[in-house]
């Protein structure tokens, strides 16, 4: 049986990860985070010393990866070869880094690969930045989130602030400018709203809010 993939693409912060968990947890589906996926093919990149100018390299390692993704008291916990990387992916040299290595065409066809395989195991809701647009294009359901800048960095520096104490607003507010920027003109697979995508600005919306919204859009097509 064919199995069922809601994509839900958008921007840093726009609030993805929180939705999507909540929305898979109603509906009963897996769901998979691709930007622990990027990210932990990064964070092994810079613990093993690999220079961002090795392509061969890097694209090595993201065909190394042998990963699992768990759920555990209410989040997602990644791991690579039995190993808990989670802790680990949001550190900041990884941060800043991962946009760089998700940019390489090599890299993305890798990771397209194993996103799919995810995707059709069992009923899933994948997040990311191409998923709507790239990996699922198909999909029955598809969402875009979006929220202000403003709103975004607010986001990004409470979450960031209890992993680094010494990260400003300032900071977070220039690394997202930057990582919007390179998200939406890179070459390859560039962040977009996807065709037939229901584009969701949940700026004034809670998590809880912004999925019911989704579960309207969901039940509505149901009756199409």
């Amino acid at each position: 049986m064919e199995t069922d993939v809601i994509t839900i693409d958008g921007p840093t912060s726009s609030g993805k990860n929180s939705v999507g968990f909540l929305l898979a947890k109603k509906l009963g589906y897996q769901y998979i985070d691709t930007g622990m996926i990027y990210r932990a093919g990064a964070y092994l990149i810079l613990q093993n010393n690999i220079s961002l100018d090795n392509k061969e390299d890097i694209v090595n390692t993201f065909k190394s990866l042998r990963l699992e993704i768990k759920s555990d008291n209410g989040s997602l916990r990644i791991y690579n070869n039995g190993r808990d990387l989670t802790d680990k992916l949001h550190l900041s040299e990884v941060t800043e880094n991962v946009s760089i290595v998700a940019a390489i065409k090599e890299v993305r066809e890798v990771t397209k690969v194993i996103q799919r395989k995810l995707g059709e195991s069992k009923n899933t809701v994948m997040t990311g930045r191409d998923i709507g647009s790239e990996i699922f294009p198909n999909a029955k359901h598809k969402f875009f989130l979006t929220a202000s800048a403003e709103i975004r960095v607010k986001r990004r520096f409470k979450q960031l602030i209890k992993v680094d104490p010494a990260i400003t607003y300032e900071m977070v507010y220039k690394s997202m400018l930057e990582r919007d920027e390179k998200d939406s003109t890179r070459e390859v697979s560039p962040l977009r709203i996807p065709k037939g995508a229901v584009v969701i600005d949940n700026s004034n919306l809670n998590v809880e809010q912004t999925v019911e919204e989704m579960l309207k859009h969901i039940q509505q097509k149901l009756f199409i």
